[in-house]
């Protein structure tokens, strides 16, 4: 009995350590390039686009829990870190999309089809709209 139960806490030690490794599997984070290939290359999905380096882990956990809660997945692109000042005039030219700095948008065939702007303020009701956005969407 006393076997057991020291086989099964290194197994749930093993597992809570397993499972904190593995990251967050809502996103695939991507680079400058990777995203201008998305939209070349027509593919279709979710992006989340984060750049208000106050709310990038705010932004994320929101939306990570309602692409959870939808069974969806995102690409992730931190456009604080991908595109310097000097690109930012020219982005949205070079790369093809119209997507706001602080959203999460869905393209089809490449193209911007609709986006969610990342709220200043998580409310209850902007959390329940981000979960339709991504819901109807999904549908």
């Amino acid at each position: 009995m006393k076997n057991r139960r020291v086989i099964l806490g290194i197994f749930l030690t093993v597992l809570l350590i397993l499972s904190a490794c593995s990251g967050n599997e809502s996103y695939e984070e991507m680079q400058l390039d990777e995203l201008k290939d998305f939209v070349s290359e027509k593919r279709t999905g979710f992006i989340l686009f984060t750049f208000d380096k106050d709310d990038i882990e705010t932004n994320r956990e929101q939306v990570t829990k309602a692409l959870e809660k939808n069974d969806q997945t995102a690409q992730y692109f931190n456009y604080r870190e991908q595109v310097s000042n000097e690109q930012s005039t020219t982005f949205q030219k070079d790369i093809g999309t119209k997507q706001s700095k602080d959203s999460l948008g869905y393209y089809e065939d490449g193209v911007l089809m609709a986006e969610f702007e990342s709220p200043n303020d998580w409310s209850e009701k902007k959390i329940e709209d981000l979960n339709k956005f991504i819901s109807q969407i999904s549908n």
